[in-house]
Order: C-alpha cells, then structure tokens, then sequence
C-alpha cells in the first residue's frame, strides 16, 4: 500500500554516465488507483515524472537521482501502475537501471536521508536491461505497487 507521501528514486547501473545534452533520458508515466467504498477503481490524474533529469543533466555510473513527492496524504490510493522508459545516449551501455518506492509519513521521514542509507534497502519496482547496439535507443518496462 502506498504511504501518505512516496516518490520515485533510480540508480543507473549501465557501466556509463547518461548526460542529458547527448540524448539521454528518463520518463516515468504512472496512475495511482484505490477501490472506493462502492468496490470501483478509481484512478489519479497521469504522473510524469523525469527525476529532476534535464538539460545539462548528468547520472553518474552507480548514480542515483530521486522523483518529486507525491502527497497522498488525502487521496489514499493504495498502488501505483506505470511504464518506467530510458533512453541511454552512449552504445557502451550495458546493465540496469533499477526504479525504487519511497515512503514517507510526513515529507521528512525519507529513508534517503539516513546516514547508512542503501537504495536496496528501499521497495524495487521495476529493472530496466539496458544494452544498447546503438546511440539513443530507447527501452521501457511496465511497473505495478500495490
């Protein structure tokens, strides 16, 4: 179930660093959903999401880059369905790229935050093979949470 506050984190675990000027990219499109109290799913509005990566934007080998907070703290949606797609700017890549839940009670509880903080320690939702035969190729793979 989701808590009152989540948001999307990624590690690039392509042996390359993705830059954002040379064609990288990351795009994140997902849907909350709940059963109301008359047993229908109802779902949220689209949430895109590119974690903060965007012109002039590097993810470093091993880097990870976090999403913007979701505030379910009203809504109450109990999970979350999405695609997770990547497109690497370097024909060098070759590995993962792995997509992580975070929850929060409050917007201040991040597990992130923490000194000993490992992004396993965190719900993984999604793992993307990249290998890539080509400058720029695209990828994607479906995500659900609930």
């Amino acid at each position: 179930m989701l808590a009152e506050f989540w948001r999307l984190r990624m590690i690039n675990e392509t042996g390359q660093i993705m830059t954002y000027n040379d064609g990288a990219r990351v795009a994140i499109r997902s849907v909350a959903w709940k059963v109301g109290a008359n047993g229908v799913i109802t779902h949220s509005a689209v949430i895109t999401e590119n974690l903060g990566f965007t012109t002039d934007g590097t993810i470093a080998d091993d880097g990870e880059v976090e999403g913007t907070v979701v505030d379910n703290s009203s809504d109450k949606y109990y999970g979350v369905n999405g695609t997770f797609q990547i497109t690497h700017d370097l024909d060098a890549a070759v590995g993962v790229c792995r997509l992580y839940l975070e929850f929060s009670d409050n917007d201040g509880n991040w597990p992130s935050d923490s000194d000993d903080f490992a992004i396993e320690d965190l719900y993984q939702i999604a793992v993307l093979v990249i290998d890539n035969s080509g400058v720029d190729k695209s990828r994607a793979v479906n995500f659900a949470f609930e």
